[in-house]
């Protein structure tokens, strides 16, 4: 199978253009080779890192990058993120981000008394609007609008009879609990929001997308074997490694040298955070 350079794709995509630092000349390098511009990164830096995902563009670009500065490569731009993370442009993405998990407060109910004169309204401003009609109308069709102003001013009668319900003050009363028991939710998940979001620490953000990183890229094989499979595409001998993840793939064509490192980073800054 055809090496290429392993994507750590958190430190690549995060690197992106350090705001206020000069950059290393072999991270903008990298980038140049790899065709991005600073809304290239932009675009796909925040979401990837609180998805977390590893998508990476233009990644056939990487081929032409030399296998011994690989390795070399994941720490320069490592360092690059780790500043980037720090930045205020990193953290109001990441405030942005927050508000839109926060839970949506539920509306306040109008009382009984204000939806029945919306009601009323509505009603009166039918039946003028019929009655308009009714006038312009030829002499066949005035019948059907008669039936209709009828029917909408025995509904304006019915709003003011003591024996509606509709808009009592049980009904009031039942609107005002309901309110308060969506209220109490409301708290409860506005707390477990700001758990799970604490204001100004994206931390865990950081720690989630190493440890997917982690995770996915564990227990690579470097010594399997690989063949050409169906229609020439270069496959796994042993299933079990057909079926791994596409980052465990990857990791395995970029070789060990570079995973390693790439490992290395992630845990020591892992190690950091905790």
């Amino acid at each position: 199978m055809k090496k290429i350079l392993l994507v750590f794709p958190l430190l690549f995509i995060l690197a992106g253009f350090y705001t206020g630092k000069i950059m290393d000349d072999r991270v903008k390098g990298l980038l140049k080779t790899l065709k991005l511009s600073e809304a290239d990164v932009n675009s796909t830096i925040f979401s990837d890192i609180s998805a977390p995902s590893f998508y990476f563009p233009n990644i056939r670009e990487l081929k032409s990058t030399a296998t011994g500065e690989r390795a070399a490569m994941v720490d320069v731009v490592g360092s690059y993120v780790k500043q980037y993370v720090s930045s205020e442009d990193f953290k109001n993405q990441y405030s942005r981000f927050r508000e839109t998990k926060k839970p949506t407060e539920p509306e306040k109910p109008k009382t009984m008394a204000q939806l029945k004169e919306e009601q009323r309204e509505s009603l009166n401003k039918s039946l003028e609007e019929m009655k308009d009609a009714k006038a312009k109308a030829t002499a066949d069709q005035k019948e059907m609008y008669e039936s209709t102003i009828q029917i909408f001013a025995e509904q304006l009668k019915q709003l003011d009879d003591p024996n509606n319900t509709m808009y009592s003050p049980e009904m009031d009363e039942y609107m005002q609990t309901a309110y308060q028991q969506q209220m109490d939710q409301y708290n409860q998940q506005v707390s477990e929001w700001e758990a799970t979001y604490p204001a100004n620490n994206p931390n865990f953000l950081i720690k989630n997308c190493l440890e997917s990183f982690l995770n996915q890229t564990k227990g690579v094989d470097f010594s399997s074997q690989t063949a050409i499979g169906e229609y020439g595409k270069t496959v796994f001998v042993q299933q079990e490694y057909e079926r791994k993840n596409s980052l465990w793939k990857l990791c395995f064509r970029s070789g060990k040298e570079t995973t390693e490192a790439a490992r290395k980073f992630a845990q020591d800054w892992l190690s950091e955070l905790k």
